[in-house]
C-alpha cells in the first residue's frame, strides 16, 4: 500500500494542458505540490502538457510505474484496465466517476472494472474517489489546490467533499497533514487494506476516519485489531440508522440497530468514535498536540470565575477524568505565587486583572502536584486581560509543561489573536471550556483503554454443534426461519445450557399428567414457530400450583392463541417448572456487517421499557465479558443491591460463553434470545427458561 502514500513514479490519465478539467487540475496539482519523484502525464495525442512529456498510452513510458491516478471517462475505463495490466501498473487511484453511486447500470459497469482489474491483480482505490496527498512527499492528486502544512494527522475518507474540508480546517488552525487518502465508492481498496501503513508510517501520530459504511466488517475488525494499541484512531461514522432492527424479532434486537453495533465494535477496537466533526477535528487536535495523559486529574486556571464553573461541571461529567484534588502544599504555594488570588480549590481563579505573569506562576505550581495529569487554562477577554501575551508565555513553557495542556479564550477578534499564537506554538485550543476538557477526557480514554488486559475468552468443554445442526436442518427443510421453543431449549441443553424442568403437552389431561411429575407451581407456555411474543397473545401463564389450575390454563391459553393468531400453527403447551431468582435477558444477533453481537440486561418485560442492554461483539475477551456484565443496572441486583441475596454471576458467565460458542458454531443462526434468564442464589446456578431461535 505504499504507492497509495509515497509513490516513486505516477501516471496520470487523462492528463491536459486545461487545468479546468480534472485530468489538467490533477496535474497542476502534483506539479504545484512539487511532487519528488517521476511523473508521467498520459493523453492520446501525446506531446508536452504543463511542461512534461505526455505519452500516449502508459504502455509507451517504458519505465516502471507504482501509481496510475485515472480522470477518464467510466466507458473508457474498463478497457483502460488492459493497458495498465500490460503496462505492469500494480496500484490505481479512480478518480472517474459514474459508477454504482449513479445505479444500476453504474454499478454493473464498476463490477466489469472490477474482474476485469482483477486478472491483472490491479487493486484500485474508488471509483469515484477525491484523490490522495502527502505534503512532504510533495504530492498532490485531489481536486484541491489547497495544501495544509507538513504535520502528524493522517486522514482517510470515503467523502471527498468531507475531506476537503478537512484540508481546509487543517490548514486554518495550522495543523498539519502526514498523509490523506480517500476511497470513494470503496469497491477494492477500504480502510483495513491501508491500517498497517499509516500505523508503521513514522510521520504519522493519529489517523482520522471518515466512512459511511464499513464494507467488509470482518476484515475491518481483524486489520484494527492488529494495531488498535499503538496509535489513536478518530472515527467519525455518519449514516445512522435503525434500518438494522427492521429485521431482528428479539427484544435485544430491535433494540440494537445497527449503528449500536458500530458503537459496540468500535469500543471493542479502542477506536474513538467522534460524534459529530466538532468531536472528530477536538480529537484529531489533541493527539496532534499532546503526549499520553497518564493520569485522571486535571487542574483548571482561569481568569473568569463563569469559565472555571462551566469546566469543573465538564469535568465531573467527562467519563474518563475528574478535577484534581490540589493537596494543602499546592494551594499554599499559589497563594504566595499569585496576590489576591480569588479562587483556590480547583478550578483556581487568578481573577480577571490577572497578569499574564501569573497564569505563569499558577502553571508553574499546580503541573507539579501528584494528582495532577493535565491542564486547561481559560481566559475570558476582560478589558483587564492580555489574552496575547498569557498566550505567548503558554507557547514559552510549552516544552517545560509535564502534562497534556488545552486552552479555551472563548470570543471574538481578541480571542482569536491569542489563539492563533497558541495554534502556531501547537497548543489546542477549544471555542468552549467543555470541549477543552473533552479533549483530555478523550486523550486520557486511548491511554486507559491500550492498557486494559484481553484474556481469551473460556471455551466451554461441550460441544453441541452436531446435535444443533441437526435441528437446523430439520427446520429448513420444513422452509421455517423459526425454531420451537423446544427446539432451541434442545440446542441449549446440547450445549450445557441448564433448563427448568419440562414437558410438552397437547391436550388439558396431559396437562395435568405432566404438571404431577414435574411438581407445582408450573409456568405453561404455547409452543408456535409462528408467535414470537407469546405474552402479547394470552400465550403464557404463570404460577400454575394445582391440577385444576392447569386444566384451565391450557384451555385458556389455546383459546387465546386462536383468536389472537388465527393462521399461526400451534404445536401445544409447554409446561416448565418455575424456578426463582433474578431476570436477565441474554441474546445474541448475527450484525450484517460485524457478525455475532451479544447483549445482557434485565430481563423479563424491563427489557423495553428501560431499554438498558449491554453489548459485546463476538469474539470477546474474558475482561470484555466481565466489563458488559458490570456496566449495567442488572449487575447491581445481582451484586446484592439493598439487602437482596447475591446471585450466582458466574453460572450466568458460563451461560454466556456457551450462547458465543452456539453463535460461532452455528452461523446459521441469525438471533437467539433467553428471556428471562432466571438467576439463582450463589452457588444454586441459573436456567434459561424461554427460548427464541431464528434463522439467517
Amino acid at each position: 500500500m505504499k504507492a497509495y502514500f509515497r509513490p516513486d513514479s505516477v501516471a496520470i490519465l487523462g492528463a491536459s494542458e486545461d487545468t479546468t478539467k480534472l485530468g489538467g487540475m490533477l496535474l497542476k496539482n502534483m506539479i504545484d505540490a512539487g511532487y519528488k519523484g517521476k511523473l508521467y502525464p498520459i493523453n492520446p495525442k501525446g506531446g508536452v502538457i504543463q511542461g512534461l512529456k505526455a505519452y500516449k498510452s502508459v504502455r509507451d513510458v517504458g519505465e516502471p510505474i507504482e501509481l496510475a491516478v485515472v480522470a477518464i471517462k467510466n466507458v473508457q475505463a474498463v478497457e483502460e484496465m488492459k493497458e495498465l495490466g500490460a503496462a505492469g501498473v500494480k496500484y490505481v487511484s479512480m478518480l472517474t466517476a459514474g459508477f454504482k453511486e449513479t445505479g444500476h447500470e453504474g454499478a454493473v459497469l464498476e463490477e466489469r472494472l472490477m474482474a476485469e482489474a482483477a486478472k491483472y491483480g490491479i487493486r484500485i482505490a474508488g471509483p469515484n474517489c477525491f484523490g490522495n496527498m502527502n505534503i512532504s512527499h510533495g504530492m498532490n492528486f485531489t481536486f484541491t489546490h489547497i495544501l495544509p502544512p507538513v504535520g502528524n494527522i493522517s486522514m482517510i475518507s470515503q467523502s471527498g467533499a468531507l475531506g476537503s474540508s478537512i484540508l481546509e480546517w487543517s490548514k486554518h488552525i495550522d495543523i498539519g497533514m502526514a498523509n490523506f487518502m480517500t476511497f470513494g465508492n470503496k469497491s477494492d481498496v477500504d480502510e483495513a487494506a491501508v491500517m498497517e501503513e499509516l500505523v508503521n508510517d513514522p510521520n504519522t501520530k493519529v489517523i482520522g476516519m471518515y466512512c459511511e459504511g464499513i464494507s467488509n466488517g470482518d476484515r475491518f475488525v481483524k486489520a484494527m485489531e492488529a494495531v488498535k494499541s499503538k496509535k489513536p484512531i478518530v472515527v467519525f461514522k455518519s449514516g445512522k440508522t435503525e434500518a438494522g432492527s427492521a429485521a431482528a424479532s428479539s427484544h435485544t434486537g430491535s433494540l440494537a440497530g445497527s449503528d449500536a453495533v458500530n458503537d459496540v465494535v468500535f469500543n471493542k477496537l479502542n477506536l474513538h468514535r467522534a460524534q459529530d466533526l466538532d468531536e472528530m477535528l477536538d480529537a484529531l487536535s489533541v493527539f496532534s498536540t499532546c503526549s499520553p495523559m497518564k493520569k485522571d486529574g486535571i487542574a483548571i486556571i482561569t481568569n473568569a470565575g463563569g469559565l472555571g464553573v462551566m469546566s469543573a461541571d465538564a469535568a465531573f461529567e467527562a467519563p474518563y477524568i475528574e478535577a484534581a484534588k490540589l493537596s494543602q502544599e499546592t494551594l499554599d504555594n499559589i497563594t504566595k505565587s499569585v496576590p489576591n488570588v480569588a479562587g483556590l480549590t480547583n478550578p483556581i481563579d487568578v481573577r480577571g486583572d490577572a497578569k499574564a505573569e501569573y497564569f505563569r506562576a499558577a502553571i508553574e505550581v499546580v503541573v507539579k502536584d501528584p494528582s495532577v495529569g493535565g491542564l486547561v487554562v481559560m481566559g475570558s477577554p476582560l478589558d483587564t486581560a492580555d489574552l496575547e501575551s498569557i498566550a505567548k508565555i503558554l507557547v514559552e513553557m510549552r516544552d517545560d509543561i509535564p502534562v497534556p495542556t488545552t486552552c479555551c479564550f472563548p470570543g471574538g477578534d481578541k480571542c482569536e489573536r491569542a489563539n492563533r499564537i497558541l495554534r502556531e506554538g501547537k497548543i489546542p485550543c477549544y471555542p468552549t471550556p467543555d470541549r477543552a476538557v473533552r479533549a483530555l477526557s478523550i486523550l486520557r480514554k486511548f491511554t486507559v483503554r491500550s492498557q486494559e488486559r484481553h484474556d481469551p475468552m473460556i471455551q466451554p468443554a461441550v460441544s453441541g454443534k452436531a446435535e444443533a445442526q441437526r435441528i437446523i436442518a430439520a427446520a429448513k427443510g420444513e422452509g421455517r426461519k423459526a425454531l420451537t421453543e423446544a427446539e432451541g431449549k434442545a440446542i441449549f441443553a446440547a450445549y450445557g445450557m441448564p433448563t427448568p424442568g419440562e414437558a410438552t403437552v397437547r391436550s388439558a389431561d396431559e396437562a395435568v399428567k405432566e404438571c404431577d411429575r414435574i411438581g407445582y407451581p408450573v409456568v405453561m407456555k404455547i409452543l408456535s414457530p409462528d408467535i414470537a411474543h407469546k405474552t402479547d397473545v394470552g400465550g403464557v401463564v404463570v404460577g400454575v400450583k394445582d391440577a385444576d389450575a392447569a386444566r384451565a390454563a391450557f384451555d385458556k391459553i389455546m383459546a387465546s392463541c386462536k383468536a389472537a393468531k388465527p393462521a399461526a400453527r400451534l404445536d401445544g403447551v409447554s409446561i416448565q417448572q418455575m424456578v426463582f431468582g433474578q431476570e436477565v435477558i441474554l441474546s445474541m444477533i448475527r450484525d450484517e456487517q460485524f457478525g455475532p453481537i451479544v447483549s445482557f440486561g434485565l430481563g423479563g418485560i424491563y427489557v423495553e421499557i428501560l431499554a438498558e442492554i449491554s453489548q459485546a461483539h463476538v469474539p470477546m475477551s474474558e475482561q470484555q465479558l466481565d466489563k458488559m456484565i458490570t456496566s449495567t443496572k442488572a449487575y447491581k441486583l445481582l451484586a446484592g443491591a439493598r439487602g437482596l441475596p447475591v446471585a450466582d454471576v458466574d453460572a450466568m458467565k458460563d451461560m454466556i460463553r456457551r450462547i458465543v460458542t452456539v453463535a460461532v458454531e452455528n452461523p446459521e443462526v441469525f438471533e437467539l434470545e433467553i428471556n428471562p434468564v432466571i438467576v439463582g442464589k450463589k452457588g444454586q446456578g441459573c436456567w434459561a427458561v424461554d427460548a427464541l431461535c431464528t434463522l439467517k
